[in-house]
């Protein structure tokens, strides 16, 4: 595979966050709300400060739910008038066709959607991933119709959930024309158990005030690896191409990148890690700075081209000559690139912190580049949070 060569001054996105209200409770968030909606001189700052200092090509605009933000197409329009992608993370509840093309017409790039059955979703509660298909299909039908503007949807995978990965992946492949990309989170948290407690600037912390924890540390170390082998296990020859490895950890894949090439009506493989490096090479070569995927995802037959120095496209490229001698009308097929972006999100090994070496979401805190999972530990505690292990003793001793 290829490691993305980005680094936290030479990285294609930052982070902005416009509130931390939210109208959803999903669970594993990172977000406590604290302040509400930020004035948007603020947000247009920490746009400018994010472009400076990590060369960025594209900003995601989050929150708690950025749709309720106010000044929310007066934001995309500032990221696109600087020459940058505004991408949007949204539950979806709030977006009409009319504030759709709103969106559009001020230059949103992508709108990423978090569906998933752990959210208390007004008429959806109790349904099952493969139930949620059906919402996630109306708002890629919606963006499909809008035009232009790319399609994504955010799932947290929780481990009574991993089982219905497969639903969701041959959801998504079928509408590789309309989705775009994917991300598969791992549901990650604090360990609340007896043998570890919690500091931030040399203080231990209340627990209770922090969201994303579980005395059940099972349910909380699901890892990138977990999520994938569910993939390979049901869609054999999913190999991906790219990744970002840990911090503290280089072992581990923190972004773990799948391609898949081909139609609606057949996956015919995956884009290698080959076919990336050169696109990432010449897109720093061009622009002078780092992309974070593929131009035009309908990328159509030339893609092929690429299979004579990258085996993964020779491999997809061999399969539709097989599928178009045996039924010539493939071959009018438009071919699409899909990205399968399974995450692994901070977490404390061994009281170590592993984050994202090459961070996607850096974003501005206090003037300070922070990477936005952590933002609320700051928000909070004034610091990131380290884990400590107690002593064995003292535990015993407690118990008697």
């Amino acid at each position: 595979m290829y490691k993305f060569p980005w680094s936290k001054a030479d990285n294609p996105g930052a982070w902005v966050e416009v509130t931390d209200e939210c109208d959803l409770y999903c669970p594993g968030c990172y977000r406590h709300r604290l302040e509400g909606h930020r004035r948007l001189e603020e947000v247009k700052n920490d746009i400018l400060i994010c472009k400076k200092l990590t060369n960025c090509s594209r900003i995601s605009i989050s929150g708690g739910e950025p749709l309720i933000y106010p000044h929310i197409v007066e934001v995309v329009d500032f990221v696109s008038r600087n020459h940058l992608k505004p991408l949007i993370f949204t539950n979806g509840e709030k977006l009409t066709w009319e504030l759709a093309v709103e969106l559009k017409k001020a230059g949103v790039s992508q709108i990423f959607f978090h569906i998933d059955s752990g959210q208390k979703r007004p008429g959806w509660e109790g349904r099952s991933e493969s139930d949620l298909n059906q919402l996630r299909q109306n708002y890629a039908d919606m963006i499909w119709d809008l035009g232009q503007v790319q399609c994504g949807f955010n799932m947290t995978i929780f481990r009574r959930t991993l089982p219905e990965v497969p639903t969701l992946m041959d959801w998504a492949r079928r509408n590789i024309h309309k989705v775009q990309n994917v991300s598969l989170i791992a549901l990650r948290g604090l360990a609340l158990t007896e043998d570890k407690k919690y500091m931030v600037n040399g203080r231990e912390i209340d627990t209770s005030l922090w969201k994303s924890s579980s005395k059940d540390e099972y349910e909380i170390s699901m890892t990138s690896n977990d999520i994938y082998e569910m993939i390979e296990k049901y869609f054999p020859g999913s190999n991906p191409s790219a990744y970002l490895s840990g911090t503290a950890r280089p072992e581990t894949y923190k972004f773990l990148i799948i391609l898949n090439l081909g139609s609606p009506k057949r996956i015919f493989g995956t884009v290698g890690a080959k076919a990336v490096e050169l696109n990432e090479f010449l897109f720093h070569l061009r622009k002078g700075r780092y992309t974070a995927g593929f131009k035009n995802p309908k990328i159509g037959r030339k893609v092929f081209f690429l299979s004579l120095f990258d085996k993964e496209i020779k491999r997809a490229f061999l399969r539709y000559l097989g599928a178009s001698l045996r039924n010539p009308a493939r071959l009018f097929d438009k071919i699409y690139i899909q990205c399968i972006n399974i995450q692994q999100p901070n977490e404390m090994l061994d009281g170590e912190i592993n984050l994202c070496d090459g961070c996607l979401n850096q974003m501005v805190h206090k003037g300070e580049m922070i990477p936005s999972c952590k933002l609320d530990e700051y928000r909070l505690f004034g610091g990131p949070i380290i884990e400590i292990k107690r002593d064995d003793r003292k535990i015993n001793a407690s118990n008697h």
